[in-house]
């Protein structure tokens, strides 16, 4: 069941380098390759603890810095959906021919949301029909002209939501478009790469063992790449953020 959150295509893959890696080993050993380094058995496990150690705290950064990075879209996915949720819900108040454009604009707003920018956002391309449906949304707002005291306070509570909606907006598509740092994914790649490399060298005194322990390590070592790059992109893979706190503003709101 664990293995059903990741893609088939992935777990395919994990096994061709799975089976490719044991049967290098199991050839080079047969050809008796790690016998010529019997003498340095202790050395390489030294220099595989180094580099193990090494890889796990490169990587827990990694993850730690993704993972903040994720979470920070889905916190401010929540908030802007949240303000514009008040939007309506505050402006029920208001004559139904002053709120219909209001309503009107965040739901179109919203759709849209879900319909084309979770996409582009996924890619990494620009938002320019969501930016111009958003920028409606605070017309619908300003155009607001209230007509006593008790309308005005009604409408500078509208305009501050409005504001809150925007700054919401704002720092989504600002963390949206972080992307893990080249540098540490390259690091990271090459630490993992090493620890493989290292294990065709070791002298395993039983071939099978060998093979195994070559196998599990590719193993371990695809999957952390795969959570990596798959948490990367908050917007699509395994793991990304849902786009429904939008979809009850066209459904569930009014």
């Amino acid at each position: 069941m664990a293995f059903g959150v990741i893609p088939a295509a992935t777990r395919i893959r994990c096994a061709k380098a799975l089976l490719a890696t044991a049967a290098v080993y199991a050839v080079l050993w047969l050809l008796g390759f790690q016998k010529l380094f019997l003498n340095d058995a202790e050395g390489l496990a030294t220099l595989l603890q180094i580099i193990g150690t090494l890889y796990s705290v490169v990587y827990a950064f990694a993850t730690y810095v993704i993972w903040g990075q994720f979470t920070a879209v889905e916190n401010e996915i929540r908030k802007e959906s949240g303000s514009l949720k008040d939007l309506l819900l505050f402006s029920n108040r208001l004559q139904e021919a002053i709120r219909e454009p209001m309503v009107r604009a965040v739901k179109v707003y919203a759709r849209t949301v879900i319909e084309t920018e979770w996409g582009a956002l996924s890619r990494n391309e620009k938002t320019d029909k969501s930016d111009r449906l958003f920028h409606e949304v605070i017309s619908s707002v300003t155009s607001v002209k209230p007509e006593d005291e008790t309308e005005r306070m009604l409408y500078e509570r509208l305009l501050d939501i409005a504001n809150q909606a925007s700054a919401h907006r704002d720092e989504r598509l600002s963390l949206s478009a972080k992307r893990m740092p080249q540098t540490l994914f390259l690091f990271g790649n090459l630490t993992a790469s090493m620890i493989l490399f290292l294990l065709f060298f070791y002298p395993f005194r039983n071939a099978a063992l060998g093979v195994v322990a070559v196998a599990i390590t590719t193993m371990l070592l695809f999957f952390a790449h795969f959570v990596l790059t798959d948490l990367d992109n908050p917007f699509e893979g395994t793991w990304n953020v849902a786009s429904d706190p939008f979809s009850e503003l066209v459904t569930k709101f009014r």
